[in-house]
């Protein structure tokens, strides 16, 4: 039995796209790892919520796997919560085989130490690794990740690239050129096939 594709995008133009815009067309399974870059305003983000299905594409087919993990670009956490709580709501919200998985999604991200504070008292930094984390959550199939690197220090870059190195799920990054995105899967993969 064969696997069906984690995301296809046949023909599609994206809503802030003049009609003289080439067409987007992506077929993408699990284990794939993408790097999308470009530079501010030129619509990666609006790619990343015409997939979630936020944003409606002008034209084209968009197919994706219903278990996604998606961090966005701006980070909306509930800051009053401790960072268990946070991943104990979501837990939840999920099937009862998850509670597991959120306690080795926190280990991803070492967060285990900072599991009893509240997240407003966390740097950036470590409130991008609860983003990050949050996205592994439940097994997903395709985990999209609008800017992952903001904010991370070494050891949470070091850890964001493990975790994407070992991820079953098709993994789609999006990046400004020049952030240490190429460096992040270039470690991984041949970047010459991704861009």
């Amino acid at each position: 039995m064969t696997t069906p594709p984690a995301l296809i995008l046949e023909n599609v133009r994206l809503a802030w796209q003049g009609t003289d815009a080439p067409l987007l067309s992506i077929t993408a399974h699990l284990g794939d790892k993408l790097l999308v870059l470009g530079r501010n305003g030129c619509g990666k983000t609006t790619l990343v919520e015409t997939i979630c299905g936020y944003l409606p594409a002008v034209s084209g087919t968009v197919g994706r796997s219903s278990r996604i993990g998606y961090v966005a670009q701006q980070l909306k956490l509930p800051t009053s919560l401790s960072v268990e709580a946070y991943f104990g709501q979501l837990v939840s919200l999920c099937a009862d085989d998850v509670a597991n998985d959120a306690q080795q999604c926190m280990e991803l991200f070492d967060l285990k130490p900072q599991a009893k504070r509240k997240i407003s008292d966390l740097s950036r930094g470590w409130q991008q690794r609860i983003n990050l984390a949050q996205a592994w959550l439940g097994d997903p199939q395709l985990i999209i990740l609008d800017e992952p690197q903001t904010a991370l220090d070494p050891e949470g870059m070091t850890r964001l690239r493990s975790a994407i190195a070992n991820s079953n799920a098709c993994v789609l990054i999006f990046s400004p050129p020049q952030t240490g995105c190429e460096t992040l899967i270039d470690t991984h993969l041949n970047y010459s096939e991704l861009c």
